[in-house]
């Protein structure tokens, strides 16, 4: 079998690995934080006057049926995309939330995907999380330690090119270091490509070795490196078959609420197609249409919240199937550059605590108490045997015959 046709065999795997509900509840629970930490900070943003933008746009992308995920969060980075010193921060707030929060949801799904596909096995959420949260800072500094690499090298030219401004000294400088630039945009281009396209290496390594972020990013430069032809043919497939699953997802999405629409709108008639109306209107950004009483506004309000979920089920099993895929093109990586066998996964095991009088009473205590014998104590010597009496010697007379002594007379 060609190579590219073996990759695309096993990142298919990815596609039954996806269909997990620990995977997807992680995937899940990850893109709804994701949602509520964008509209904080929005929200913070615009009401101290940083950026230019309203929460109510960004509502009104998630309720709309028509745009999904990816329009919401377009939305949200355009909108904070402005050159003023604010904007920055808010931008560099928002990143670095998000990365919070998939530093330990990207890392459960990452450690799910691992002993699944290495060990068959299937962990519970509750023990990957507790996974990604004890190595959270391995898992946080991973994409930033490239771009932390690459502004380190845009600001030494960029002072070199400050220095330039001085009079005759200045000029100087830059000619005779302008090498150092140009080697100083060489590790420009090299950390950042690289770092970019060898980031979804990162997490895997992490939830497979349980290392830090120094392995991890020494591991995915790596393994771009000495294999890139491997590298580029499971990256091809990764993104192909995500590409694919997303749009059909999406497809299925959207038939299926098209479908409840038309059925439940045959039956509720009129008060169901004025529902729909003021969904349409509100997604849309234009005057609110009118409602009924209470219970019509209630109604709407849910279909706004089933509405969301469906969004953010489509968009946790496209995140899922990101992380199941990755971890499947790293195991097969390290095999290919290291021999590494694919069921070699880090297992965490229980501390042994050492056994000290304090702990004496922990189990196996009492057998290993059982095993020291007491100390015997000596056998007692057999008392020695009375004299026996010589037959052939007479009689003592004061005995009377009898060898029993009479008693004196007062």
């Amino acid at each position: 079998m060609p190579p590219i046709l073996q990759d695309l065999q096993d990142v298919l795997r990815g596609f039954k690995m996806t269909l997990d509900f620990n995977k997807l509840f992680s995937a899940v629970l990850g893109i709804i934080l994701s949602v509520i930490w964008v509209l904080v900070v929005i929200v913070f943003a615009s009401a101290y006057k940083l950026i230019d933008a309203s929460p109510f746009e960004l509502v009104s992308v998630l309720i709309s049926p028509k745009l999904g995920l990816c329009s919401f969060f377009q939305v949200a980075l355009s909108s904070i995309q402005t050159v003023s010193l604010g904007g920055y921060a808010v931008l560099v707030v928002l990143v670095l939330g998000l990365l919070a929060i998939w530093s330990v949801f990207a890392g459960s799904i990452t450690r799910l995907a691992t002993v699944e596909f290495a060990k068959g096995e299937k962990l519970g959420t509750q023990e990957s999380i507790a996974f990604s949260t004890k190595r959270f800072w391995s898992y946080f500094w991973c994409p930033l330690t490239p771009v932390l690499g690459v502004l380190f090298f845009i600001a030494c030219n960029v002072i070199g090119g400050l220095l330039g401004k001085i009079q005759i000294a200045g000029e100087l400088a830059v000619a005779i270091g302008f090498p150092l630039a140009i080697l100083s945009g060489f590790l420009i281009v090299f950390i950042g490509v690289i770092g970019f396209i060898g980031f979804f290496l990162m997490y895997p390594t992490i939830s497979t070795e349980g290392s830090d972020t120094f392995d991890a990013m020494s591991r995915a430069y790596s393994y771009v490196l000495s294999r890139p032809a491997h590298f580029l043919s499971l990256l091809i497939c990764i993104l192909v078959c995500g590409a694919i699953l997303a749009y059909f997802t999406s497809l299925v999405a959207c038939a299926v609420m098209q479908t409840t629409y038309y059925t439940v709108g045959f039956g509720m008639g009129a008060k169901f197609e004025t529902i729909r109306e003021f969904l349409a209107v509100v997604g849309g950004g234009g005057t609110s249409a009118a409602l009924g009483g209470v219970t019509m506004k209630f109604a709407a309000l849910m279909m706004m919240l089933y509405i969301i979920l469906v969004k953010v089920l489509v968009g946790g099993i496209v995140v899922a199937f990101a992380g199941s895929a990755s971890t499947i093109a790293y195991l097969i990586l390290r095999k290919d550059v290291d021999g590494t066998e694919l069921f070699d996964v880090y297992t965490e095991e229980e501390e042994v605590v050492p056994e000290t009088n304090e702990n004496s009473g922990a189990p196996g205590t009492e057998e290993k108490a059982a095993e020291v014998k007491a100390p015997e104590k000596p056998a007692p010597k057999p008392a020695p045997e009375p004299p026996k009496a010589d037959e052939n010697k007479p009689p003592d007379e004061s005995s009377g015959g009898n060898g029993s002594s009479s008693e004196r007379p007062e």
